[in-house]
């Protein structure tokens, strides 16, 4: 039993002092509920989900932390259902149904209704994919939900 209060407390702190793109930083995680799961090495926070680094915002209705099975690291961040993300370095804001956050490759990938806005301009598709590495995106589309770009001069 302390074992298990020792492993959440680490847990718990890791997660508090883990950035999600940087080991430096802190990330901040506010939602309705949270439920830690030891063996699978995951923490899921429910309801009204808000996340905050030095580069990011994040919303969702679900967020879950996946930890590194060898280290306490965060290894992936997903989060699900009325996804928003703030770049704060871009001041861009991207929405979508599904985010996918690998910390190591600093890869995002965002599915499902997705949509882009940046200085007035929009990108819409089905998956975008963000190395934040390269500061490089792919938006594709699909049948249904065509890569549409409504683009205004600035």
């Amino acid at each position: 039993m302390n074992n298990k209060i020792s492993s959440l407390f680490l847990i718990i702190f890791s997660l508090m002092i883990t950035n999600v793109s940087s080991k430096e930083d802190g990330i901040n995680i506010i939602s309705n509920e949270l439920n830690i799961d030891m063996d699978q090495r995951t923490s899921t926070f429910t309801g009204d989900v808000y996340a905050n680094d030095e580069n990011l915002k994040v919303w969702s209705d679900k967020m879950i932390i996946i930890m590194k099975t060898d280290k306490d690291e965060i290894k992936e961040i997903l989060a699900s259902g009325n996804v928003k993300i703030i770049r704060l370095s871009k001041g861009s804001e991207i929405y979508g149904d599904i985010a996918n956050y690998f910390l190591e490759d600093e890869i995002i990938i965002v599915t499902g209704n997705v949509l882009v806005k940046e200085n007035n301009n929009q990108v819409s598709g089905s998956k975008l994919t963000v190395d934040l590495k390269s500061s490089s995106s792919i938006m594709v589309g699909s049948d249904s939900n065509r890569v549409e770009a409504v683009i205004i001069n600035n």
